[in-house]
């Protein structure tokens, strides 16, 4: 199964749009879209506006590829569970978030293992595709070790790195 997930907080159409109509052209394919409150209503998939926690676990869980929009809470989710996430970002510029963070996370989160970016609808196929090629790959259950020393640095020493904010020392 493909479970489309837009987060639990705000609409997101222009996903839910593309799936459909990627869901029309798979008919055999099954689908599961928690679509929140937006105003398409998919007329090739499954879909509900939202899934209680074990009803979103259980989708989590039975499927084969997760497309999202770029929110953490989805890509843990997935990386929990070890299924590949496709994301497509918000756009400020289409009204669909107040600003462009989640096009700076997938820059971030591009090209590590589980994670499929899709920069427009266009791309979703092949992105799909391509998770579904890599399979299961859970998160590391660690950050890696350059961010944790980074981190520790500023929490118990009260300094910040040189580079990490442009930062200096840490004012008390």
């Amino acid at each position: 199964m493909i479970f489309v997930t837009v987060g639990g907080e705000l609409p997101f159409d222009r996903l839910v749009r593309a799936m459909d109509g990627f869901a029309a052209a798979h008919p055999g394919e099954d689908f599961l879209a928690q679509i929140g409150a937006g105003g398409f209503e998919p007329a090739h998939m499954r879909w509900q506006r939202t899934l209680e926690r074990d009803a979103y676990a259980a989708a989590l869980e039975a499927s084969e590829v997760v497309v999202a929009h770029a929110g953490m809470g989805s890509v843990l989710s997935a990386g929990d569970r070890g299924r590949p996430i496709v994301l497509l970002p918000r756009r400020a510029r289409l009204g669909e978030h107040r600003n462009d963070h989640q096009r700076d996370t997938v820059a971030h989160l591009a090209g590590r293992p589980g994670i499929f970016v899709a920069e427009d609808e266009a791309a979703l196929p092949e992105r799909i595709a391509a998770a579904r090629a890599a399979g299961a790959q859970a998160l590391a259950p660690t950050a890696p070790a350059g961010f944790l020393e980074r981190l520790r640095a500023f929490v118990v020493d009260g300094r910040r790195q040189p580079g990490a904010d442009g930062g200096g020392p840490v004012t008390r």
